[in-house]
């Protein structure tokens, strides 16, 4: 049985968290190190450019790993996108593979592993729930998982990836270029990143109007 703890005990305890910067800082403040991150959106909502986004600032610390099961490493979008966002100034840190379930529990336990993963999507990843919850939660706890999933209007578009939003720490929706954050850990602006300006503003009139 384990034992209980008290008030000191539980303050006592040492808590990672990633250094975040500037916009990142102030939607989601410092994240915890080993938490789960679900990010949904509808296509051409700007949800692959947030989640590359995300992908660099962990990057800037942290040897993250890119699973884009959904486009592939040779799919001219992804590729785009890796040089349209920069993510030569993370070169050193920033890895991508199209890993299979199979393949990447078999990475995962290799000497240095990444300390982030992203897996995008889930429905390309995930065949069921308990799958999803051996490998983010019982297995490799102190990995970050940034897990990518589609929408049915404001909602996850099926019961595993509904399954996967109500587990995870940090729920983002993504919609016009604009990621809001409904987790547990909002910043100072209210958890509001704006991921592509000129687009988020072009819509944001066009609705206004």
């Amino acid at each position: 049985m384990k034992k209980v703890l008290g008030v000191g005990n539980i303050t006592n305890q040492k808590i990672r968290r990633i250094k975040f910067n500037n916009q990142f800082y102030d939607a989601f403040k410092n994240p915890q190190e080993g938490i789960v991150w679900f990010v949904w959106g509808n296509s051409g909502s700007g949800k692959s450019s947030f989640t590359m986004q995300l992908a660099k600032q962990y990057a800037k610390s942290e040897k993250t790993l890119y699973a884009p099961l959904e486009e592939g490493v040779d799919n001219a979008d992804f590729i785009e996108r890796v040089e349209y966002l920069e993510m030569i100034d993370v070169k050193s840190n920033f890895f991508a593979q199209e890993y299979k379930y199979e393949e990447l529990e078999e990475y995962l336990e290799k000497r240095n592993p990444p300390k982030v993963v992203v897996i995008d999507s889930a429905k390309y990843f995930f065949k069921t729930f308990q799958q999803y919850k051996d490998l983010c939660r019982n297995k490799n706890k102190a990995t970050t998982f940034i897990i990518t999933g589609h929408a049915e209007g404001n909602h996850p578009s099926s019961q595993l990836e509904k399954d996967i939003k109500y587990d995870a720490n940090q729920k983002v929706f993504v919609s016009g270029y604009l990621a809001k954050c409904q987790g547990r850990t909002v910043g100072p602006n209210g958890g509001d990143f704006i991921i592509y300006k000129d687009g988020y503003e072009k819509l944001k009139g066009s609705i206004q109007k």
